[in-house]
């Protein structure tokens, strides 16, 4: 049995320790928040201690592994702490608010020879990974065309949320930069990008966006476009399809349940999913799963540091094309 650490006692944390809950190999050790009483209702209400401080984690002889789930901008300095702990470390996506920070906490991983998986947990959701690997088989010949949506949920996240959260190419977007040169197996050459705030007006008062489209032309030729945007009002929609010279293949639309209804002439089908927990729930215990082989020793293939830095510098370059409205080559930003 794994004991974990937890760092972060807020949403995301509260799902990674439920699903380390539910593991037979790991077991919630201790959890730290900055907020005391925080903390304190996180252990009663998860199990484990309620650490004191960082070093009652990092330090801790009775502390396998550490989790990082704390806000966005507090992952870069806690990734650094963890590296020298000598623990394995599962790190939230973006590694920091600004890429030269994350440059900067990837450098000292390397350095310290630390063992850091990411938490992109997309890549766990099955029908996403089923296809990757149609597409790493060859059998769609040569790819072509790589369209990924990601629409929803129905209601925003909370202002405080969205103030401290990177914007809207880090925070949303970085999960499907990253999904892009998964499924293709390669590395994004240019960028190019659009956004927009059409629907929230908190959203545009922080100067952010809330629709997006983002165009990926990959170093082996294949094209890539994302379209987001942070609510839909039906509900969580997210589908990737992937179209070579030999045929296509699709993660698909799903609806809440695979129930459609014919009464009359009108054919009526299931609602869709209203959270994201619904869509792709599945996907944030398997990457638990991953992290616990990650311990072991045991899981090869993991989301790594420098899969973080390569999702972040894609981030960065569809900022840069949204605001001067034009196509931004990734060997501006990073010539390696």
């Amino acid at each position: 049995m794994y004991k974990i650490g937890l760092i972060g006692a807020g949403h995301i944390g509260a799902v990674h320790a439920r699903n380390i809950a539910c593991h037979p190999a790991l077991t919630l050790a201790a959890s730290y928040s900055r907020s005391s009483q925080r903390r304190q209702a996180f252990a009663v209400e998860f199990g484990g201690r309620a650490a004191h401080s960082l070093e009652d984690i990092l330090d801790a002889p009775d502390i396998d592994a550490v989790m990082i789930a704390s806000s966005t901008d507090s992952h870069s300095e806690l990734l650094q702490r963890a590296a020298h702990s000598g623990k394995p470390v599962f790190c939230e996506k973006p590694i920091d608010l600004s890429l030269d920070e994350a440059r900067k906490a990837a450098a000292v991983v390397r350095d310290c020879g630390a063992r850091v998986m990411m938490g992109f947990n997309r890549r766990y959701e099955e029908s996403h990974a089923a296809v990757r690997a149609q597409v790493a088989s060859g059998g769609l010949g040569r790819l072509q065309i790589v369209q990924l949506t990601s629409r929803g949920p129905s209601r925003l996240a909370s202002v405080e949320y969205l103030r401290t959260s990177g914007g809207f190419f880090r925070d949303k977007g970085v999960h499907f930069f990253d999904l892009a040169r998964f499924i293709t197996g390669d590395e994004v050459e240019e960028v190019s990008a659009m956004g927009a705030a059409l629907v929230h007006q908190d959203v545009r008062d922080l100067g952010d966006f809330d629709t997006a489209i983002v165009s990926l032309r990959m170093r082996g030729g294949a094209l890539c476009q994302i379209d987001n945007s942070r609510t839909a009002s039906y509900g969580y929609d997210e589908r990737i399809e992937a179209f070579g010279s030999q045929g296509w293949v699709e993660s698909c639309r799903q609806p809440a349940a695979a129930v459609r209804r014919a009464v009359g002439a009108e054919l009526a089908s299931a609602p869709f999913p209203q959270t994201i927990y619904e869509r792709i729930g599945g996907s944030y215990y398997r990457v638990i799963e991953g992290f616990a082989d990650f311990i072991a020793g045991h899981e090869a293939s993991v989301p790594t540091i420098e899969d973080g830095l390569a999702a972040q510098c894609i981030a960065e370059a569809a900022v840069l094309s949204a605001r001067e409205g034009r196509s931004v080559r990734i060997d501006e930003l990073d010539p390696s």
